[in-house]
């Protein structure tokens, strides 16, 4: 009586912990995932010209993704120049997430505001000016290799000035490694060119490679 009464406590036991097990499983699989993104970028540019350094910046992000994959965005960034001097920019986005299989492509619009000391954004003002307000469209491609590593292929970006000639395209390519569900590092490398309006028309302007770093909460 003892040996079954034994059995049926085991039996029980095992039954009853893998019922808590399997809900819990559950209860992870079925865990939203995070909607908001903070991130630290940092970076030198140089010059494409003599390959000497143009500046260095250091951008703070912010990102909510909704759940019609309408990602909204807001940031700050610091720049300074060797000359010295500095300057700063922030922007606010707003894109669209097509997802296809295990590639995202994003299209992006951006409005910019650039202030600080002189020139802000557009070198060809010199040092005269008041701050300038500026918009971007963007347009990026990102792989999913597996559950760490995504290929962020290309992103493409087209941006001006409102009341000055800053066109200032730029592509990148970067890798990103998820080291968890809420922490991510990646680096980037990328291609610019400018028309500051000044005659010289489009030219390569500088090129760069960023580091950060994401927390998802």
């Amino acid at each position: 009586m003892m040996n079954l009464k034994a059995i049926a406590l085991v039996s029980t036991f095992i039954v009853t912990g893998f019922s808590i097990t399997a809900a819990s499983a559950a209860d992870v699989a079925q865990a939203p995932k995070p909607s908001n993104t903070l991130s630290l970028e940092f970076s030198p540019e140089w010059k494409t010209s003599d390959g000497s350094l143009a500046d260095d910046y250091l951008k703070f992000g912010y990102s909510h993704s909704f759940d019609n994959n309408i990602v909204w965005g807001a940031s700050f960034q610091y720049t300074w120049r060797p000359t010295p001097n500095s300057y700063d920019q922030v922007e606010t986005s707003l894109g669209y997430k097509f997802k296809s299989g295990d590639f995202t492509l994003t299209p992006t619009a951006t409005l910019g505001y650039g202030f600080g000391e002189a020139p802000k954004i557009n070198p060809a003002k010199g040092q005269g000016g008041d701050a300038e307000a500026y918009y971007a469209i963007a347009l990026a491609g990102d792989w999913n290799l597996d559950d760490h590593w995504t290929w962020n292929v290309f992103n493409v970006r087209y941006r001006n000035a409102f009341d000055v000639t800053w066109i200032t395209p730029k592509v990148a390519t970067g890798i990103t490694y998820k080291v968890d569900g809420n922490n991510a590092i990646y680096a980037n490398v990328g291609y610019a060119w400018k028309d500051t309006g000044d005659g010289a028309g489009l030219q390569g302007d500088k090129w760069n490679v960023a580091v950060g770093y994401k927390l998802s909460f």
